[in-house]
């Protein structure tokens, strides 16, 4: 190819985006090789499924992590507290976080699922695998919020960002601010966005303009990313 850029065919795959029982079939060719379809492939650490579901990235997530807690469990058993919450810190929730204001999930059953794998993790930086102990109380002795919230911290906060022009994401042109405020709702309040898609609904732009418009002024107004992150935080 030009460039001295050279594809290898057997490791390129086409992937359809589509809602449809019968998709439109075409067939891609590379170099006289037919290319490959696949359901879902991985691009840039996050599964990319031809439904736009995020069930399969949240499976291998979850597959990955555990995994990586199995490790620190064998190998850092007798370590002391603070050094195994390190490790799951570094390690471990960074994995279930990675791009996580891409695929953040609503649905309860993947909810629960990676917070399965932080609950495991806490008995293990405590080293408490009695029945009858409470992992919530354990959490919120360490500080530990869960990984629901911390989600939705990183949606509001790259918002933030992407509206203050400190991140290199443009807000569609769709998105446009309310007409008409009350004392009660602060001016940068946006026109929320429908669809009767699942998908689209609850994916970055409309499920986090749902959790802005519901901030108070004074945090949505506080000048630096530092303060808004410590107010929501709070």
């Amino acid at each position: 190819m030009d460039k001295g850029l050279d594809f290898n065919s057997k490791k390129c795959y086409t992937l359809r985006i589509h809602r449809k029982k019968h998709p439109i079939i075409h067939n891609y060719h590379l170099g006289g090789d037919a290319l490959s379809t696949v359901p879902s492939q991985a691009y840039l650490g996050v599964e990319i499924h031809e439904k736009l579901s995020w069930k399969s990235h949240i499976n291998a997530t979850a597959a990955k992590a555990g995994r990586t807690l199995g490790f620190l469990r064998r190998n850092l058993g007798k370590c002391a507290q603070s050094v195994k919450h390190q490790a799951y810190i570094s390690l471990v929730r960074s994995q279930l976080e990675y791009a996580s204001t891409i695929w953040d999930p609503y649905r309860q059953n993947q909810i629960d699922q990676l917070e399965q794998i932080q609950r495991r993790a806490i008995r293990f930086i405590y080293g408490n695998y009695q029945r009858e102990a409470s992992v919530t109380t354990m959490r919120l002795d360490l500080g530990i919020p869960t990984l629901e919230e911390r989600r939705r911290q990183a949606r509001l906060t790259t918002f933030y960002k992407a509206i203050n022009n400190q991140i290199a994401i443009s807000i569609p042109d769709y998105i446009k601010p309310r007409q008409r405020s009350t004392r009660q709702q602060h001016q940068q309040r946006f026109m929320r966005l429908g669809s009767s898609s699942d998908n689209y609904r609850q994916s970055f732009f409309p499920r986090t303009l749902r959790d802005w418009d519901a901030l108070p002024t004074n945090i949505i107004e506080l000048p630096t990313v530092e303060q808004f992150k410590g107010a929501i935080n709070a």
